[in-house]
């Protein structure tokens, strides 16, 4: 097994942590990279990984700091299916496609003052036909299902309590009788919030943890 970690590492924005595992990339989260615009276009333009070799996303919420990047997947030859809670899948089309609305206008602002000066034109990350193209790969799950993601490897969301549909994630792995349990916490609470339950005051977290447990 092998994690690697493409963003949201020693910061808070642009989530996407690689697992792999024996005949399996699973990428937990794809978000984008927010911050001053020409850092935002370089960290966004380059995700870290092949996109074509991830074999399926597992989604924690629809934050865009953890969905954003995700209609930029199939462009790069991505083929496997998106895993979220059906309240994520919801919530992440709408946030996708004001985020494409965004880009898009940004782009336009951008490009008339480049133009005066001679300088190229810039393109938007995608439009919400690529967010269209996205969507159709989402496979929308409650929380403690059970998820096949392979013939060896299991999922679940598990309630989060972070916005609507927020799950934290566990992945399993079974070889030869023996499991290892990942644990993908997402970002964990939200205070004063009776819509998603109650919580400890204390029980918040900006920012995903990972854990890897045997036999759990």
């Amino acid at each position: 097994m092998k994690l690697s970690f493409h963003g949201a590492a020693r910061s808070v924005t642009g989530s996407r942590h690689m697992v792999e595992l024996p005949g399996q990339r699973l990428l937990l989260d794809c978000g984008l990279f927010q911050g001053r615009r020409e850092e935002a276009h370089f960290q966004n333009r380059d995700l870290g990984f092949d996109p074509k070799s991830v074999n399926a996303v597992l989604l924690s919420h629809a934050h865009v700091d953890h969905s954003g990047a995700l209609p930029v997947l199939p462009q790069h030859g991505f083929s496997g299916k998106v895993f979220l809670t059906r309240a994520t899948a919801d919530l992440t089309q709408l946030m996708l496609e004001d985020s494409a609305r965004v880009q898009v206008s940004d782009c336009s602002y951008v490009n008339k003052k480049e133009h005066r000066k001679g300088r190229a034109s810039v393109r938007p990350l995608y439009n919400t036909d690529d967010v269209r193209k996205l969507v159709r790969r989402f496979e929308g799950t409650r929380y403690g299902d059970l998820l096949k993601i392979s013939p060896r490897v299991t999922a679940s969301f598990h309630d989060a309590g972070h916005i609507l549909g927020s799950g934290a994630i566990r992945v399993k792995y079974t070889a030869r009788g023996n499991t290892t349990t990942i644990l993908f916490s997402g970002d964990l609470g939200r205070s004063n919030m009776p819509i998603l339950g109650a919580r400890p005051r204390n029980a918040f977290t900006h920012g995903a943890i990972v854990a890897v447990v045997d036999d759990l």
